[in-house]
């Protein structure tokens, strides 16, 4: 069997540039396939194909690999269509992040609720929607991933505005099989140097995760019939009293122990992903009369974050140069969740992994079409929700907060509806203050006028 045609549309990308071409160049599953690597910016282009032929010839994979400035070019026959796009990611993430604080809105990721998120979606959502109409015309039986944030506004925008697209969101915080494999160690069901989960443990284990993508908790957790949600509760707290002795510095790593322990005795389950969870909720931001403990949200360093990046495009090019060798390449870069799913699907191998999709009654107090992350047994006809669980109350109206929240964001980036961004804006539980809400949509809509759709400013 040839391996498949995957196109990658922003192949520069921090996250999937790299592993993408590790992925096709060593599973024998991609062998013979073609990768198709599309960039706005002709320097990337260059640069990812030639660290992609380098890698193939390395390995003798026999995988074609093409590249353009122009995704019409490539995408037909693609088998796989993967969204990995950004344009000045960390700099309008800055300005998002700067601007609301003004308005008294703290962000520490800027990238999915609150302002920040909303206002990407606002940039992002027209050309993921563009990027899946061609996808429909040149390659009609290919999947989209979605791996932009943020993915649960932009999957939502695919299902409710390209249904005829085939398509998934995709976050790369909950990995499996090393999701499920980090929660065994937490608990001390495996030991810390363990690599896999051995079958036995496999079929005593019940580990039930799910919610909105950067929102999700642990809801039970039970091994050979003993509930290991208190112990799990004794590692946060151990791991919360340390981090008040020696905070780490950054704003999404800071005192997530902290508010993890704090939000789980609120809501009796764990979030999975605090260094977002702790950004949707209005606990963290300063308000009210007593101080926040232990601070409110340090607001994101979009200048630490692009030196970030362009740290990692260096190395880019000197592996695509030959200044690093590839023995080193292959050592250094690993497979990703999106790697991964796509080679299962192709190859049939029937892993499960957690993917952004409806809910179809995994959740059953729930709608059927919330746009979640689940665990989910996924082929070639997509991705199959399994059964999780009721989200408690208290929990579950966080949940339907922000999918409202998401909902109307997608909405009013599709229709540029200003009363709609209003109201996605008002029903973010971040946002308690009108005034301040307006002000700082205006002042957002001004500062990004030279990449917003020009339908804003009619």
């Amino acid at each position: 069997m040839r391996g498949p045609k995957v196109t990658v549309i922003g192949a520069g990308s921090y996250f999937f540039g790299k592993p993408v071409i590790h992925k096709m160049a060593a599973s024998p599953i991609m062998a013979g396939g073609t990768l198709a690597l599309v960039d706005t910016k002709p320097h990337v282009v260059k640069t990812m194909t030639g660290l992609a032929q380098r890698a193939f010839a390395h390995t003798g994979c026999d995988v074609k690999v093409i590249g353009s400035t122009d995704r019409r070019d490539v995408l037909s026959d693609s088998d796989f269509v993967v969204l990995t796009f950004a344009e000045r990611n960390a700099y309008y993430r800055g300005v998002d992040t700067q601007i609301a604080a003004r308005h008294g809105i703290r962000m520490c990721s800027s990238d999915t609720i609150g302002p920040g998120g909303i206002f990407r979606a606002l940039r992002e959502t027209p050309h993921v929607l563009a990027m899946a109409k061609d996808t429909h015309a040149l390659a009609p039986n290919a999947w989209l991933i979605n791996f932009v944030n943020p993915a649960t506004v932009l999957g939502i925008a695919l299902m409710r505005y390209a249904p005829e697209v085939k398509s998934f969101a995709l976050c790369d915080g909950q990995h499996e099989p090393y999701c499920t494999l980090n929660w065994c160690k937490t608990v001390g069901i495996l030991p810390p140097e363990a690599k896999a989960i051995p079958p036995d443990v496999q079929s005593r284990l019940d580990l039930a995760i799910g919610g909105v993508n950067h929102c999700t908790f642990v809801l039970r957790f039970r091994y050979d019939g003993k509930d290991m949600m208190p112990v799990l509760r004794e590692t946060v707290a151990r791991r919360a009293e340390m981090e008040r002795q020696d905070p780490q510095a950054g704003s999404k790593a800071r005192y997530n122990a902290n508010y993890g322990l704090q939000l789980f005795d609120l809501y009796g389950i764990l979030p999975t992903a605090v260094a977002h969870t702790k950004e949707y909720v209005p606990f963290y931001q300063g308000y009210g009369v007593a101080p926040n403990d232990p601070e409110p949200l340090r607001l994101f360093d979009s200048e630490g974050r692009a030196k970030e990046m362009a740290a990692a495009w260096s190395v880019t090019e000197q592996y695509a140069d030959g200044r690093i060798p590839m023995e080193e390449f292959f050592q250094k870069v690993h497979d990703d969740h999106a790697t991964d799913i796509i080679e299962s699907m192709w190859g049939g191998l029937g892993k499960p992994f957690f993917i952004n999709t409806t809910n179809r009654g995994a959740i059953p107090n729930l709608p059927d079409d919330a746009f979640l992350e689940l665990r989910c047994h996924v082929d070639m006809n997509g991705p199959q929700p399994l059964p999780v669980g009721p989200f408690p109350r208290g929990a579950l109206a966080l949940q339907y907060q922000v999918l409202d929240t998401h909902e109307l964001t997608a909405e009013a980036a599709v229709t540029g509806d200003r009363a709609i961004l209003r109201r996605a804006m008002l029903t973010d539980p971040i946002c308690n203050n009108i005034v301040d809400a307006d002000n700082c949509i205006a002042e957002l809509l001004e500062a990004e006028r030279e990449v917003l759709p020009a339908y804003w400013y009619r």
